[in-house]
């Protein structure tokens, strides 16, 4: 532990040639207030300009290495002082310094939700807005699997909620853990305690590097928000709240370790990437850099890095990071909703300006009277934890109440529906594309069925699982005359609707073997583990079953036209990819006779559904105002090409897209029919 009394502190008396010139229970020392400054530089960096800091996530492991040490410094100070650790008056602290910022922006959340926000994401923002308030959001976005870095996810604008949650679960555990050890060694000496805190919390890091290292390697995206999976970054700083300061350490060897912790953590953010195992063991070069630079202090050496890690822009930045960080993301995830278009440069820039004009506004209005004023401040931790309660209540009662809006519009659009699809008008769906008989309804052109709330909730035909790998559908195998198998991707899967129709009417018994983003070839994609040998074991398992069921003689295939990209060092990635589905469909058993590959959909936009959400509510024709032009919507197909390879009477390719797409444009709306679901 960093020995030094709050009037020492004050003073700024030296201990060695490190300074610590102030107390870390009063204004934060200069080179913690520095690093606090240039994580949350990085973190908003990474999410603004991505591409110019790749791995500017790390700055998430340099709050959490900080917080370990500042908390557990704190604690044991409490300890030494008054002989116990008062975990009421601990936890009440924290909430009055955390809370009514994070309350502010939760509130500001909903409110963008609902005024700004078409109502396909208005179930998930919610959601993400209630485990938020409930500091869960980590294990909620872990149960979903949410990987933090799949571009094409849709994530809320409290997604980043999930750090804070990590955070305060921490500041419920650490400290009993630190008070367990304290109960084992009552009435003995303080170095018998020190120890026993020690063994306790060295312990519980231990185990939790374990832990996340294992699971980094088993499953990124649950092991990334997983507490358990973090606890070890927390918990090394904690330790160097234990380790007693060198008598005289020489300012070179301070400012030189100064100077090469900041210099790791901005190569670990521009090394790292969205492909870096994290929270791995690659997570220890931004956590011991952060920690080098707590323990070197404030060096006295000349050459240090003090002047600018005291210089005022960087010490206001620190003072307001925890604004920073609370308000970034939420106005980044609106910003495209305001505007009506994607957030270009100037709107980025200004994006982070207000950024900070809210941070400092919410410090000045906000934070600092509720954390220093006598009304909390003065009284029991009771009364902080009453007005806990009744804030978090009313975030989720505005929660639920837009939520029941959306349960609202559902039941109406659900019914809508149904009065539609009982009785079809003239020219509904594929009809309107017809090119032997050519049809047009002008009473269709505000229609939309079903809407893309309800197609979000809707529940594919009924498929029997036989087994992990292969699910049934179609007819039962005592009625079938045929069965056929229905391979690839999430955009295979799309199309089991629609073969279980034709099954059911032909008599097929249809077998579905999918898997998300894996495509059935013997190319490889570019995907982190152990995604990557999921799909190497499906593809493996697939073959060998098709080997096993002669019965199978004909399969549809559909994949992702475009997606991550190979690993090939080829240059014609496209050639690679269409060799890739050949050389796999020569692979399969000779029984599998025929193979019919449906080319991919055409690709409108990642917020489509959110345009036609947002038309029928401005009652505008969605197919028009959301369509996007064939040149963008149609990606070549690498499966489509292959089967064009193939003998005739073993391959072939069935071409979907002229009941989607007109000469120019396709449109997620075909004659009253939405045609488009991610």
């Amino acid at each position: 532990m960093i020995e030094l009394t709050a009037t020492a502190a004050r003073r700024g008396e030296l201990v060695g040639s490190c300074r610590v010139r102030t107390s870390i229970a009063g204004v934060s020392r200069p080179e913690i207030q520095a690093l606090r400054a240039l994580a949350v530089a990085l973190v908003v960096l990474y999410h603004v300009w991505p591409a110019a800091v790749p791995g500017g996530f790390v700055g998430v492991d340099v709050f959490f290495a900080v917080s370990g040490f500042l908390i557990t410094t704190l604690l044991l100070r409490e300890l030494a002082r008054t002989g116990r650790i008062s975990l009421a008056a601990f936890w009440a602290r924290r909430a009055r310094r955390l809370l009514p910022a994070a309350i502010v922006v939760l509130l500001f959340s909903v409110a963008g939700t609902v005024l700004l926000v078409p109502l396909t994401h208005w179930e998930q923002y919610l959601a993400d807005v209630r485990a938020s308030t409930l500091y869960v959001q980590n294990w909620h976005l872990a149960a979903a699997s949410v990987d933090y870095f799949a571009a094409d996810d849709a994530p809320s604008p409290v997604h980043h909620f999930w750090t804070l949650s990590a955070e305060e679960q921490f500041y419920v555990l650490w400290p009993l853990a630190i008070v367990f050890a304290v109960l084992l060694c009552r009435r003995r000496r303080a170095k018998m305690t020190r120890a026993a805190i020690a063994l306790v919390l060295g312990t519980l890091t231990a185990a939790s590097m374990i832990y996340g290292l294992e699971h980094t390697a088993a499953d990124r995206a649950v092991a990334y928000f997983a507490t358990p999976a973090r606890g070890w970054e927390f918990g090394l700083g904690g330790l160097l709240a234990l380790v007693p300061q060198p008598s005289r350490p020489p300012a070179a060897v301070c400012a030189a370790l100064s100077w090469t912790g900041l210099a790791a953590i901005v190569v670990a953010a521009l090394a790292f990437s969205d492909a870096t195992p994290l929270p791995g063991s690659a997570a220890l070069l931004p956590v011991a850099a952060a920690l080098a630079v707590v323990w070197a202090g404030n060096p006295a050496a000349r050459w240090g890095p003090m002047r600018l890690l005291e210089a005022h822009p960087v010490q206001f930045l620190g003072d307001v990071s925890y604004g920073v960080y609370l308000w970034h993301w939420p106005l980044l995830v609106f910003a495209p909703f305001a505007l009506g278009a994607a957030v270009g440069g100037p709107a980025r820039v200004a994006i982070v300006v207000l950024t900070v004009v809210a941070a400092s506004a919410t410090k000045l209005l906000v934070e600092d009277p509720i954390r220093h004023g006598r009304f909390l401040a003065s009284r029991r931790p009771p009364w902080t934890f009453g007005c806990v309660v009744a804030a978090a209540a009313l975030v989720l009662g505005a929660a639920a109440h837009g939520a029941s809006r959306v349960a609202t519009q559902l039941r109406d659009d659900e019914r809508a529906a149904r009065v539609v699809l009982r009785a079809p008008p003239r020219c509904f769906a594929a009809a309107a594309r017809d090119p032997q008989r050519p049809c047009r309804n002008p009473r269709l052109r505000l229609a939309v069925v079903p809407s893309p709330i309800v197609a979000a909730k809707a529940n594919p035909p009924p498929c029997t699982w036989l087994d992990s790998l292969v699910c049934v559908f179609g007819v039962a195998p005592e009625r079938a005359v045929a069965s056929v198998a229905l391979v690839g991707d999430s955009h295979a899967g799309h199309w089991r609707p629609t073969l279980h129709e034709i099954a059911r009417r032909r008599r097929w018994q249809g077998l579905s073997l999918t898997m998300t983003s894996c495509a059935f070839s013997t190319a490889s994609k570019a995907f982190p583990e152990p995604r990557r040998t999921w799909c190497r074991r499906w593809k493996r398992e697939a073959l060998g079953w098709f080997a096993e069921h002669p019965e199978v003689d004909t399969l549809f295939i559909s994949q992702i036209a475009g997606g991550t990209p190979l690993t090939t060092r080829r240059r014609d990635k496209f050639a690679a990819a269409v060799d890739g589905y050949v050389a796999m469909w020569q692979s399969l058993a000779p029984s599998v006779r025929h193979i019919v590959v449906i080319r991919d959909t055409p690709r409108v936009r990642g917020d489509t559904g959110a345009c036609v959400q947002r038309a029928m509510a401005r009652r505008q024709p969605a197919g028009a105002v959301c369509t996007v032009s064939r040149r963008k919507a149609l990606t070549a197909d690498p499966a489509a090409a292959a089967a064009a390879l193939l003998r005739p009477d073993r391959g072939r390719s069935v071409d979907l897209t002229r009941y989607i797409c007109g000469a120019r444009r396709c449109s997620p709306v075909v004659g009253g029919a939405l045609v488009f679901l991610d």
